[in-house]
């Protein structure tokens, strides 16, 4: 499977290796993500705060996060 996906990948221009690495990082953050929500989810149905609350508590995380692996 590796050897066809880059062969293909270098008949496209891109480096195989980048693509994997980019793909494995958009993984790992729809799992943070899923977690997240999950744990937010819990969280909220224990507390006052409303579910459109959380979902901006979700957002202003999700830009911090984006914003420090852009400085990193």
């Amino acid at each position: 499977v590796w050897k066809q996906f880059e062969e293909e990948a270098r008949r496209q221009g891109a480096d195989p290796v980048d693509l994997v690495t980019k793909y494995m990082n958009e993984c790992i953050e729809v799992w943070e993500d899923e977690a997240l929500d999950k744990e937010i989810s819990r969280d909220v149905q224990q507390s006052v705060y409303a579910e459109d609350d959380a979902v901006e508590i979700v957002r202003q995380y999700r830009q911090e996060k984006k914003n420090q692996r852009v400085s990193s």
